[in-house]
């Protein structure tokens, strides 16, 4: 990695989020820091909203005194599976939403089992496993229904080294079938009862997409629109597909398959 004078800075509590200066959300907005932690001009950051509004002004010609930042070199931290002690229950909203669409619980709870997905009340408990099945991340959202709520965070935290975030489903991933890729996990285990003739996996996240590195083919299922557009420019064309079912559909923009899927 290359040396740098500028960087986004971290989170650290409301106060390091400010409003952006085009959509003008509060607390959205991240701005660059120099090593000093002294801000670059407010003009200069990028909203969280990135799809719905993708403001990005990186400061190249804004000079600094401050040192450069250097990279610094991190170990990679894997979680314990004996502290991975979460429980399954069908009473949870999005597990129950799944049971009541499909209408079989054997085959919601045989795919919840196969990714290793747990509960907590109407939180889901998302691991990501690695194809040496080494517990990489664990991502913990709240449902009400199949909506996801604005809670979201990993209950563990690194002690020594960093979590590095695989693809969800990554250890279910072999030569017998063709992979799929979309970006929520929640996608990931509906298309996995829907179309079983799949593998699928999901990024976690829009900026995750250079996870599929750890692939050596597959299929891309975007969401509709602007993450289409953003994946379409970030993909290896040679090894990976492009889907355009959903930006051929009447889908509304940012929809995503497993939207396509409960409306069928």
């Amino acid at each position: 990695m290359d040396n740098f004078h500028w960087k986004l800075q971290e989170y650290k509590g409301a106060n390091t989020r400010f409003r952006c200066p085009k959509c003008h959300k509060p607390r959205e907005y991240t701005r660059y820091i120099d090593s000093e932690g002294k801000y670059a001009p407010f003009e200069y950051g990028k909203c969280n909203r990135e799809i719905k509004c993708g403001y990005f002004n990186y400061p190249n010609s804004i000079e600094t005194h401050a040192p450069i930042f250097t990279p610094e070199m991190v170990v990679q931290e894997f979680i314990n599976w004996n502290n991975y002690k979460y429980n399954l229950n069908t009473d949870s909203d999005l597990v129950k939403s799944m049971i009541t669409f499909f209408g079989d619980e054997s085959k919601v709870i045989e795919t919840l089992k196969k990714y290793y997905v747990r509960t907590e009340n109407n939180y889901m408990i998302f691991p990501y496993i690695n194809k040496s099945n080494q517990l990489t991340y664990v991502k913990k959202m709240g449902y009400n229904n199949f909506n996801r709520t604005k809670y979201i965070y990993t209950p563990y935290k690194a002690k020594t080294g960093v979590f590095k975030q695989c693809l969800f489903g990554l250890h279910l991933v072999d030569n017998s079938k063709i992979v799929h890729v979309v970006e929520s996990e929640k996608t990931a285990l509906i298309c996995d009862i829907f179309y079983p003739e799949y593998t699928w996996v999901a990024t976690g996240g829009l900026n995750m997409i250079s996870k599929i590195n750890d692939l050596e083919s597959g299929v891309i299922f975007p969401d509709k629109g602007k993450s289409f557009e953003k994946w379409s420019d970030r993909i290896d064309t040679t090894r990976f597909t492009m889907n355009d079912l959903l930006e051929n559909s009447d889908s509304p923009e940012g929809s995503d398959l497993a939207d396509y899927i409960l409306r069928i």
